[in-house]
């Protein structure tokens, strides 16, 4: 009796190893910088929030976006009429404050175990200082849930040092 060739390529295929493919932990990373970067753009500035509704449950953690939003109910700013919650920081954390400049030279590397640093410029044009033409490095610990990538914290490298976490800060906001 013969075996149909689907048949036994079918079989083949049921016993072949199954390759899994982690989720690439730059994605969020790259995602989040480039609407950072576009807000900062010197030509034709953006407003989208980094943490909005569909980025926060897209790009980021459960536990972050439980802790942002938990956060959000402290805006930092007077929210608007009928709005109950708001940005809770008063300050861009991944540009690094309230002034700044275009982003230059985007790098988002992947450091292996979850760590991803974010390095850019974004303070050539506040001066001639050296510190000025430093790059700002964030540090990005990601996780995989449901299959995908996501952001489940950030740190800001200062003096060399990896700083406090954003979802930290987030946290002692939630808490006043």
């Amino acid at each position: 009796m013969k075996t149909p060739k689907s048949l036994l390529l079918l079989a083949l295929l049921a016993g072949a190893p199954v390759v899994a493919f982690a989720a690439d932990p730059t994605v969020p990373v790259k995602t989040i910088i480039e609407v950072a970067a576009g807000n900062w753009s010197e030509t034709s500035p953006t407003a989208n929030d980094v943490f909005d509704k569909e980025r926060l449950g897209q790009f980021f953690s459960a536990d972050f976006a439980k802790t942002y939003r938990e956060a959000s109910k402290h805006p930092a700013y007077d929210p608007p009429e009928g709005e109950t919650t708001g940005s809770p920081f008063d300050y861009d954390p991944i540009a690094g404050g309230q002034e700044g400049c275009a982003f230059e030279n985007i790098r988002v590397e992947d450091d292996g175990e979850g760590q991803v640093t974010a390095l850019f410029n974004n303070r050539k044009c506040l001066g001639d200082d050296p510190a000025y033409k430093e790059d700002t490095v964030l540090i990005f610990h990601v996780v995989e849930e449901q299959g995908r990538a996501v952001i489940d914290d950030m740190y800001r490298v200062e003096d060399g040092q990896s700083g406090k976490s954003l979802k930290d800060e987030l946290k002692e906001i939630a808490a006043q």
